[in-house]
């Protein structure tokens, strides 16, 4: 089946505008919360379904076998589903972030099983395709390089041609606001309209740019050819950075906490720069020199980037254990481990040529659906996995109470960490059983982190902040005693304070008349940086937050303050009273730009009250 027949393209944009039409009707379910949204298993698996089987036929039509596409479609729906289904199945609701909400029922995959998912089915149509075209179970390099490259290229074209389409229509809707018309502005904003419009179009630029194979070629030869002359520069920052680690050691890569994954992530444009390189494998003997060598030395820095991410990751397992992250860590590392491995033996077998990484990529790539497929199901889920592990680790004592994240088993574990914390609250095991099964029930109780964070927070007492407080100007004064005894927790705008105010954390405070009424306001500032906020003393001798000190937060700023070198100033437009209302000008320029004065003002020296 060729994809020049007249038939393949009604079929393609039919495929296209039945999947926008469909996708528009969840919407509108989801929307206006009747079935299938009230269901969240059956309309997530709706959406992953309707959200990737049709670009799979899309795709197919024209270049697979048709009972070999029937397969496929018959495949691609139950991985679809299937995954889908068990996401919300492990994770049913949506976290609220505030006190005054509900958790909803969660009704479409998340984007983490989305995006696993689209690699999924991307790799595997990929290897379909190739094997369909060569006739036989595994195809030749050549073939698999070709489609899978066309594919990548066909996704990016499609996804730049949609995004043109929308900004003309934007500027077509604009063009009729001109002469005050609204029906165009109104109707591209419909979502009756815009999923259709936009899947219709994806399905036509999917089929342009597959029969006009050129296109594609020509604009990956392009691409290839700019990003393989990339490699020998990171081959030699990569193997400068290795020899560099010789001299410095390893303690200031683990300082930074984040060393594991920055080493994989250039570990990952290695190979794809190698691949960029090499190509299909059939032009080595155009290839320029550099490139050959520089092939080489990238599979060889690639081994100790990946050896030593793995080190790290199994630094933090030996003192914090599994976690989902670290989980899909080890994933990662293990898919580079293939790759590092297999490229440095094709190094030493194959020289500058390294023809061997062609066997090396097919067999990653069985290993990457592999790893994703059992990330996002219960064979290895991250979520399972960890909580299993914590818990354990709570209950032979390796880990404190106090220490334990038990929110990480009421909003981040989903079911797995619900299931666990009921366990813990009536059969908690170990030497800290009774305290565990306190800490487990007073977590189910709560509605969401802030809850929980407000009930483990430590009390701030007088003599707290008198300790973490400092007053920097004027020099040797002290804070009011009321202001030490004031209760914090019931101030209003609290997201507002002071960390200082709501937990142990420092700050440095300014005491000065800042509206001239002969008594000092407070000033205080978080350490190391942040904006300050005023403080005023009212008739009652309470305490108020009266306001935010804007551009605190500016270079020079703080020190200025701490040396007494500030003044007060009158504002450069008085305040507007209408209604009752006190309207402000705030100027448009209101970043850290110094101010230019007419004249000088009045200096007011900080004074203690």
């Amino acid at each position: 089946m060729s994809a020049q027949r007249p038939g393949i393209a009604w079929a393609r944009l039919s495929a296209g505008l039945l999947q926008g039409v469909i996708l528009s009707m969840l919407y509108e379910a989801s929307a206006r919360k009747i079935w299938p949204a009230t269901d969240g298993i059956i309309f997530a698996l709706l959406i992953a379904v309707m959200g990737f089987v049709p670009t799979i036929i899309i795709s197919g039509l024209g270049n697979l076998r048709p009972r070999t596409l029937l397969a496929w479609t018959g495949l691609a729906i139950v991985l679809c589903a299937g995954l889908a289904a068990y996401d919300i199945a492990r994770d049913p609701v949506v976290l609220m972030t505030f006190a005054a909400q509900t958790n909803l029922p969660r009704i479409v995959p998340t984007a983490t099983a989305s995006l696993s998912l689209a690699a999924i089915l991307f790799i595997a149509h990929t290897l379909i395709v190739s094997a369909d075209t060569d006739r036989r179970l595994i195809a030749s390099y050549l073939t698999h390089f070709a489609i899978s490259w066309k594919h990548g290229v066909q996704a990016v074209l499609a996804v730049c041609f949609v995004s043109v389409l929308w900004g003309l229509l934007f500027l077509g809707a604009e063009l009729f606001r001109l002469i005050r018309i609204e029906f165009f502005a109104t109707l591209i904003r419909k979502q009756t309209f815009y999923i259709p419009v936009t899947a219709l179009a994806f399905a036509c630029a999917i089929h342009v740019t597959d029969v006009r194979a050129n296109i594609v070629q020509g604009t990956r030869t392009l691409l290839l050819i700019l990003l393989s002359w990339l490699l020998p520069v990171m081959a030699l920052i990569a193997a400068a950075f290795v020899v560099t680690l010789a001299f410095t050691g390893l303690e200031p890569l683990w300082a930074t906490r984040r060393a594991g994954s920055i080493m994989l992530i250039a570990a990952a444009a290695l190979v794809f720069l190698i691949n960029a390189a090499h190509q299909d494998g059939r032009i080595e003997e155009r290839v320029a020199g550099v490139l050959r060598h520089a092939k080489v030395l990238a599979a060889v820095a690639i081994v100790p980037l990946v050896g030593l991410a793995g080190y790290a990751l199994y630094l933090r397992l030996a003192q914090y254990g599994w976690t989902p992250a670290r989980i899909s860590a080890l994933a990662c590392v293990v898919v580079a481990a293939c790759y590092a491995i297999g490229y440095v033996i094709a190094a030493v077998r194959g020289g500058a040529t390294m023809q061997a990484l062609e066997n090396t990529n097919y067999i990653t790539a069985l290993v990457i659906v592999g790893a994703l497929l059992a990330l996002r199901s219960p064979l290895a889920d991250p979520a399972r996995i960890s909580v299993a592990d914590q818990v354990h680790r709570l209950e032979a004592g390796q880990v404190s109470v106090d220490h334990f994240d038990f929110s990480f088993l009421r909003f981040r574990a989903g079911r797995f960490g619900t299931e666990a914390l009921e366990r813990l609250a009536g059969n908690a095991q170990g030497p800290q059983a009774a305290a565990i099964a306190e800490r487990a029930t007073q977590t189910l109780r709560t509605k969401n982190p802030s809850q929980l964070l407000a009930r483990a927070a430590t009390p701030v007492t007088p003599d707290m902040l008198a300790r973490n407080i400092t007053v920097v100007q004027p020099s040797g004064a002290a804070l009011p005693e009321r202001f030490l005894q004031q209760d914090w927790k019931t101030m209003r705008f609290p997201y507002l304070l002071p960390l200082c105010l709501k937990s142990d954390a420092k700050c440095d405070a300014v005491l000065t008349d800042l509206d001239g009424d002969g008594q000092s306001e407070i000033i205080l500032l978080n350490v190391p940086n942040g904006n300050g906020v005023v403080f005023k003393t009212g008739p009652d001798n309470r305490w108020d937050m009266v306001g935010t000190l804007t551009n605190s937060f500016c270079p020079g700023v703080r020190d200025a303050l701490r040396a007494g070198r500030f003044e007060a100033d009158s504002p450069a437009f008085k305040d507007l009273l209408v209604e009752g209302q006190r309207l402000r000008v705030t100027p448009v320029n209101s970043g850290c730009i110094p101010v230019r004065q007419a004249g000088p003002s009045p200096a007011i020296a900080p004074s203690p009250k």
